[in-house]
C-alpha cells in the first residue's frame, strides 16, 4: 500500500525545484513526474522530453490546495 505526503504551495514548489534531476517539473498547476523509458512512444502517458521518450505521471492540485506525493519521493 502506498503512502502519500501532502505538500502545500510552498512545499510543492521547493520539492519540484529540489527534484528536477529525477524528473519532476510543472505543467500549469500539475506537478509531473517523468521517467525515461524506450516504450514511452507507445503509451498514452508517453512523452518525448529532452531528446528521450519516457512516461509522465501528473499529480494535480487537490481541492484543499495541496499536492499528494508518494512518500518515497519526499
Amino acid at each position: 500500500m502506498s503512502t502519500y505526503a501532502k505538500l502545500n504551495y510552498e512545499q510543492a514548489h521547493a520539492f519540484v525545484e529540489k527534484n528536477k534531476k529525477i524528473g519532476f517539473y510543472w505543467n500549469g498547476w500539475d506537478m509531473v513526474k517523468w521517467t525515461p523509458g524506450p516504450n514511452g512512444f507507445m503509451q498514452k502517458n508517453g512523452e518525448f522530453r529532452n531528446g528521450t521518450w519516457g512516461f509522465s505521471v501528473k499529480i494535480p492540485v487537490t481541492e484543499d490546495g495541496t499536492w499528494r506525493v508518494l512518500e518515497k519521493y519526499v
